[in-house]
């Protein structure tokens, strides 16, 4: 078995007693390993009699005793005499007597009589006076009865429902309920001079009184609640078929002294109804047989390990207090052995162990803090890891970009290189002297450099352009030299415009547009080659290039 299950069958064993540990054992196999379903499972299978016997003494029957016995009982002997009066778990109901007929006719006073108590009950509960409950005297053909089962349902409704009636009863409020609605009170009134009656009626009614915050839970939690945060508890049982009711529970809860206790000493407080299946079970489980019940449930060393220092605790039963408020369970009884016996004994265990749950929970505290630490570390490590992969792949496609683009105008300046050598090996012969109007035009390169060609006036303005850019070469080729030739797709692109130096005219290429149609060209002219944006910048030949504005002297003349 693992510790968990291990542990288990050892709260088990201490609940039934632990006279068969194979039944534990399977019972907690069949309910999945749970405390609580098991400990039900094993008592609703033991041969108990179905009405415990009542008895005004601490006595029970050994039968009960193994059945019931949830935990390590560490009971006192307490002081004053044994109570006068009992109640079992179950609280049997008050037995009607009587015919249908006078109930009949006994109906319509009934009716009255509980409409009228139902309304005054209603009055004081708005003023927070507490009202006093009555039981009932109808009469009715019904036989008597022996008992009646519990009432079932959830143990935090019960829990909430019998807080709710108890606070009805004894018009006093929790100590955080009263606290809170203390503070909303002040907010509310703060510029408020003077409160209305009814206001200041519930302020004397409830002022001083007080009812501890009670667990609104299962039993079953408040013990896990308080193993786990190293509490005490104190479990209050009452039976609404006892007579010493409700003087314990205006006397007694309601006592400032009391309350100031519990709540000082951080108990948690539980409290039930026997008509509740969840305070009934409970009453089995402490052996209660007196009402009203009070228990005081702490961590306590384990019976093996007493004096020896060693052993884990286990929650067990401290005391048991029953019987009359004016006695066993008085205000003042309670308080005296929470002060002078209770507090005293399991407190030095209680600051060790919350010193202990403390230190686990820095460490825990701690553990959790360097965990997300290490984690934040290494996000930031997986950013930077990450920012700087994509910085590299960046770089990287950059670099290729630009390779490629190197290589691109590389190739487009091979084919262009290309390109005018081919043209420039296959220019046209110059026209003579007995050319009819032959144009004599020079041109200026960015470098400085001058060209001067005949052209026939019926040739295309493309032709002027194709030598123009011939004048770009590096190292000219012989005329009629074979060239290599660029790919059969390439077409050129001229980087530059041709423009008259002074006054500046343009000469556009316009495709099929021969020169002699070109004002600028008319009689022969001297032109600057001006590069375009984006192509300045080194000359093919090694200078510098630059559109030149300088004016060229026609030195040869038309």
């Amino acid at each position: 078995m693992t510790d968990a299950q291990t542990e288990a069958l050892a709260q088990v064993q201490a609940i039934t007693g632990g006279e068969d540990s194979e039944r534990d054992r399977a019972v907690l196999e069949s309910v999945g390993w749970n405390v609580e379903k098991a400990v039900q499972a094993i008592f609703d299978q033991a041969d108990t009699p179905s009405q415990p016997v009542a008895s005004s003494s601490r006595s029970r029957s050994p039968t009960m005793s193994r059945s019931y016995e949830q935990m390590e009982f560490e009971d006192f002997p307490l002081p004053g005499p044994p109570s006068r009066a009992s109640s079992t778990p179950s609280a049997p109901p008050v037995a009607r007597l009587g015919l249908g007929f006078l109930s009949f006719l006994t109906y319509p006073f009934t009716l009255s009589f509980s409409l009228m108590t139902n309304i005054i009950q209603y009055v004081f509960r708005i003023l927070r006076i507490p009202f006093p409950r009555f039981r009932s005297t109808s009469i009715s053909l019904r036989p008597p009865t022996a008992g009646r089962p519990p009432r079932s349902g959830n143990p935090r409704d019960a829990a909430e429902r019998w807080v709710r009636e108890l606070e009805d009863e004894t018009g006093a409020m929790s100590v955080t309920r009263a606290a809170v609605t203390a503070t909303t009170t002040a907010r509310t009134e703060k510029d408020a001079s003077e409160g209305s009656e009814l206001r200041q009626r519930e302020k004397s009614d409830s002022k001083g009184r007080l009812l501890p915050d009670f667990w609104l839970g299962s039993y079953e939690s408040a013990l896990k609640a308080a193993q786990s945060e190293a509490k005490m508890i104190c479990v209050v049982i009452v039976s609404e078929e006892h007579d010493d009711t409700a003087e314990f529970k205006r006397n007694v809860l309601t006592d400032p002294d009391l309350v100031r206790t519990l709540t000082d000493n951080d108990f948690i407080v539980w409290g039930g109804d026997v008509r509740d299946s969840e305070a009934y079970q409970t009453a089995l489980k402490l052996s209660a047989t007196t009402y009203p019940f009070v228990a005081f449930v702490s961590l306590h060393p384990r019976a093996g390990a007493r004096g020896t220092g060693s052993g884990s605790p286990q929650m067990s039963v401290i005391s048991r207090h029953s019987g009359s408020p004016s006695t066993g369970t008085s205000a003042a009884a309670l308080h005296a052995y929470i002060t002078t016996t209770l507090v005293p004994r399991v407190t030095p265990l209680l600051n060790r162990l919350r010193a202990e749950i403390r230190m686990r929970q820095q460490e825990r505290e701690l553990r959790a803090e360097q965990d997300r630490a290490f984690a934040e570390a290494e996000r930031m490590d997986r950013e930077r890891m990450a920012k700087r992969r994509e910085e590299e792949l960046r770089i990287k496609r950059e670099d290729e970009e630009r390779q490629k683009k190197e290589e691109e105008q590389w190739m487009r300046e091979q084919w262009r290189e290309q390109w005018r050598q081919h043209v420039h090996a296959n220019l046209t012969p110059e026209p003579g002297p007995e050319t009819r109007g032959r144009l004599r035009i020079g041109i200026r390169l960015p470098n400085g450099q001058r060209l001067v060609r005949f052209f026939k006036p019926d040739e295309n303005i493309e032709a002027l352009y194709t030598w123009a850019d011939t004048g770009f070469l590096a190292s000219p080729s012989a005329h009629g030299e074979p060239a290599s030739l660029p790919p059969a797709d390439y077409k050129p692109e001229f980087e530059f415009s041709l423009a008259s130096s002074f006054p500046r005219e343009e000469v556009p290429l316009i495709e099929g547009k021969i020169l002699g149609d070109v004002n600028a060209l008319k009689g022969g002219a001297n032109l600057v080659v001006e590069m375009k944006a984006g192509y300045g910048g080194r000359s093919h030949n090694g200078t510098d290039e630059g559109s030149s504005d300088e004016e060229s002297s026609d030195e040869d003349g038309a």
